[in-house]
């Protein structure tokens, strides 16, 4: 691998290959937006791609929770026109498009849906960094043009980028990046937890989320490695109750790592399988893994990096630690750590990290949790309505619809919401993230920071608690011009 920089971009490269594939990588994804501007960072892709020349060459873009990247595959001259259409591109964007992209985005976004490591990410942070994929947002018709380029013009920069080529480098490449630093990424703040904790989601399937603040912890990726295969065996293979486990990390710092375990299960059979995380996983923590099974799971990291591919893979990993701005170790150095890892290692790994754990199970199964962990709900619940002034829908609507039997409650700290459950919502107004107009304008929903939601409607509590939020939380989103008829709110 060489390292070479072309204009202020760090590109490295190797050869082998007689056509080039080539990824210019960005260090902005999903977790630095906010609720208001989800989807921001992919429109901005998809803007950019719109303006390219029709082509043949094979090429994409995809947006993902910390990174951003254009690639192309083809004769290495057309894979660097490629390369320098994307970056004038992304300092001049087509605008006139904003709207046609937006459509694209809501039908590609029809096929999606939140996942399990989603959950996990918005258990631990809420509606801030890496928890936002669990939403959709308000939606790409929100976001203004003046939104869409302050975002380009702040991430999209030659200091926040770096370029992976396998097979020869463009001759006289050339990538004419707007100029500027690596933004600095806010880091999401994890809700307070004394130790294991366990949340009930709307996603199927059952995830462990495990957090640790030890750069590249090889002892607790060991450790997972070796919790995946025993589950595999024990969940699919003796008792048939899932097809897949997987593991997924990210790093949200050099010394901030997420670590989440996912096992699907069969339909109705959550519960067994959840028990069957939390107990093997707490087998390692008490005994650690036997020898054999730290073996296997270097076994595996060795198969994974003498694939075919393996160049590849190492050139974009230093691509998307130079653009990220996090440490990059070199494959044959990740090797030789983790053949040196101990059972010894593994147990004390996973004991650091076991009072971060968060436990997700589908909120379809019939568990009661792991004996003495503490359920913490996923949004925020209260014990009961604080003071304040309440608002309740008429009594003759409460008689005779359950779901009416509700209480909204506005005091000068925030807004409560008691749901048809019984469950109290407390919203503080410090953490309001933004109030969604209704689809016929005449009312809110407010979004909390920490994944509550509560609609505010005058036909649900009349006009006065409209208002009294309207006075607290405004100002109310307003779609892009020309998207679509604005909010009949009041101003």
């Amino acid at each position: 691998m060489q390292r070479t920089v072309i204009d202020g971009v760090p590109v490295f490269s190797a050869g082998g290959r007689e056509r080039t594939t080539a990824a210019l990588v960005f260090g902005v994804g999903l977790r630095d937006e906010t609720f208001a501007t989800i989807e921001v960072t992919h429109l901005v892709e998809h803007l950019a791609m719109a303006a390219l020349p029709r082509t043949h060459l094979r090429c994409n873009a995809v947006t993902d929770v910390d990174s951003t990247a254009f690639f192309a595959t083809g004769r290495p001259d057309a894979v660097g026109a490629f390369l320098e259409a994307v970056c004038r591109a992304l300092g001049d964007l087509p605008t006139d498009r904003l709207a046609a992209e937006a459509g694209v985005l809501q039908a590609e976004s029809c096929a999606a849906g939140s996942s399990t490591v989603s959950a996990l990410w918005a258990a631990r942070y809420g509606l801030t960094g890496p928890g936002l994929t669990v939403s959709s947002g308000p939606g790409p018709e929100y976001l203004s043009e003046d939104t869409v380029r302050a975002h380009a013009a702040r991430w999209f920069v030659r200091g926040n980028a770096a370029l992976w080529c396998h097979g020869p480098l463009p001759t006289g490449l050339r990538l004419p990046l707007p100029a500027g630093p690596r933004p600095r990424r806010r880091l999401p703040v994890p809700r307070p937890q004394d130790g294991p904790v366990w949340t009930r989601t709307d996603v199927p399937g059952v995830g462990l989320l495990l957090a640790t603040d030890t750069p590249d912890d090889v002892a607790l990726a060991v450790g997972v490695q070796v919790a995946a295969e025993r589950l595999r065996e024990r969940a699919r293979h003796a008792r048939g109750l899932s097809y897949a486990v997987d593991s997924l990390t990210l790093d949200l710092a050099p010394d901030r790592r997420e670590v989440a375990l996912v096992v699907d299960a069969r339909s109705g059979r959550d519960a067994e399988v959840a028990d069957l995380v939390w107990a093997t996983v707490g087998e390692l923590c008490a005994e650690g893994p036997a020898r054999q099974e730290v073996a296997h799971a270097v076994a595996g990291l060795e198969a994974e990096l003498d694939e075919e591919d393996a160049v590849g893979t190492e050139l974009a990993d230093a691509a998307y630690c130079a653009a990220t701005g996090l440490p990059f170790r070199p494959a044959a150095e990740t090797l030789a750590a983790w053949r040196a890892v101990t059972p010894a290692d593994v147990v004390a790994a996973l004991r650091r990290a076991e009072p971060t754990a968060v436990l997700a199970v589908p909120d379809t199964a019939a568990w009661d949790g792991p004996a003495g962990t503490v359920r913490r709900p996923l949004c925020g619940i209260v014990p009961e309505l604080p003071e304040g002034t309440l608002f309740r829908p008429p009594w003759h609507r409460r008689l005779l619809d359950p779901a009416a039997r509700v209480a909204l409650v506005v005091s000068d700290e925030g807004l409560a919401h008691r749901d048809a459950d019984g469950d109290v919502h407390g919203v503080p107004w410090s953490r309001v993230e933004a109030l969604v107009p209704t689809d016929d304008g005449r009312g809110v929903t407010v979004v909390s920071r920490d994944l509550c939601t509560v609609l505010v409607h005058p036909d649900r509590y009349g006009r006065h608690a409209l208002e009294a939020v309207l006075d607290r939380a405004g100002p109310v989103l307003a779609p892009a011009p020309g998207s679509r008829e604005p909010a009949l709110l009041p101003a």
